[in-house]
């Protein structure tokens, strides 16, 4: 079901721009969580693993776009986590989900796994979570209307330049057979349909926490309003996740992403392909993750651990089945959901060791211990 498989290529860098862009997302990495170590209450870790795992599995829901029924997107949940998190353990999570979807999925270039980092959790847990924080201001009460609002314009410019760096980072890495601006702009234009597509969907998650547990959204003058308790908004969050995993990934689309389209199915003039051949190294790398992936493109593996064969297709739905009942797709997406979850959990866990709680007085991020502190 290579559908699924929606993140950076391999193909669309060189070794050397993947070396730089490993040691900066490696960097950043580091530096995010001595800053996490300092901020984090040691209460909202297992909020860190409970979200991780709701991002996991929404990543596995493309949707079709509107006015484009060709290409679909779906959920990069940077902003989202950061507008819940902060912005430095929103990092941490996404570059656990990315590194998860790498190696044990597929998806994602290994060569490609600090473009990821920097593309779908640097740059939108910081632009996104800057441009909410301007929208939405930073009183301990903020209207229902301005945090969608400022939820939506974090969404759009995360999620867009964001996907901006990917033809820029191709173009350093020499891939482009094409003008870097045309690959830009046909880049620019998907993702700025699925920023608001984004941002229908962190509207509607934020909804449901506001009347569920204004203390996770920071909204610490609004604790007497808590309707769910913790425990509960926590199982709430683990139970979609599985859902969202193991059911209705059957109902995604299954158009290519928006990344895929613009570079592997959009024409450019005369132009026969986007991206040049890669080479010996990119097909070894490429081949090496092919031998090593438990579940490959979220489905079974063709053969085992080791090898590289053709794929089974005997019993596969063809691209184009919907709904596309798969149960190794349901068996993917709950055991990714499960490992991001413990993963994440125990990174939170790393973080917050002999963490002190640190006073603090009203902002958009107090309050959050009394959200989860439990799963």
């Amino acid at each position: 079901m290579e559908i699924l498989a929606m993140h950076m290529a391999n193909e669309l860098l060189s070794v050397p721009v993947a070396a730089i862009t490993l040691l900066v997302a490696g960097g950043a990495i580091a530096v995010t969580a001595r800053r996490a170590q300092k901020t984090l209450d040691p209460e909202w870790l297992p909020l860190m693993g409970v979200m991780g795992a709701f991002v996991f599995a929404a990543q596995m829901i493309n949707f079709t776009l509107p006015g484009m029924p060709g290409t679909s997107g779906h959920l990069g949940g940077g902003v989202l986590l950061a507008i819940l998190l902060g912005p430095s353990a929103a990092i941490i999570t996404m570059a656990s989900i990315l590194t998860i979807q790498c190696l044990i999925f597929q998806d994602g270039g290994l060569l490609a796994l600090g473009c990821n980092i920097i593309n779908m959790g640097i740059v939108p847990c910081i632009l996104g979570w800057w441009l909410y924080r301007v929208v939405s201001g930073k009183d301990a009460v903020v209207p229902a209307w301005r945090q969608y609002i400022a939820a939506w314009a974090g969404c759009l410019l995360g999620v867009t330049a964001g996907a901006a760096l990917v033809p820029i980072e191709s173009a350093f890495a020499g891939r482009l057979s094409i003008p870097v601006t045309h690959f830009l702009a046909v880049m620019i234009g998907v993702h700025l349909l699925i920023g608001v597509v984004e941002g229908a969907i962190t509207f509607a998650v934020l909804a449901y926490l506001r009347q569920a547990r204004p203390a996770c959204l920071g909204l610490a003058a609004a604790a007497q309003k808590e309707n769910i308790s913790r425990k509960a908004v926590a199982l709430s969050l683990v139970i979609t996740a599985l859902l969202l995993a193991g059911v209705v990934s059957w109902f995604a689309s299954t158009k290519p992403d928006g990344l895929e389209w613009s570079y592997l199915d959009h024409k450019y003039a005369q132009a026969q392909s986007a991206i040049k051949r890669p080479s010996g190294t990119i097909d070894a790398v490429d081949e090496l993750q092919t031998k090593y992936a438990p579940l490959p493109d979220y489905s079974a593996r063709p053969t085992h651990m080791g090898a590289v064969g053709a794929e089974n297709t005997d019993e596969a739905p063809s691209d184009d089945a919907w709904p596309n009942i798969n149960g190794w797709t349901s068996l993917a997406g709950v055991v990714g959901t499960a490992v991001t979850l413990v993963a994440v959990y125990a990174v939170a866990i790393l973080l917050g060791r002999n963490k002190r709680v640190l006073g603090s007085g009203p902002s958009l991020t107090s309050g959050r211990s009394e959200c989860i502190t439990t799963i």
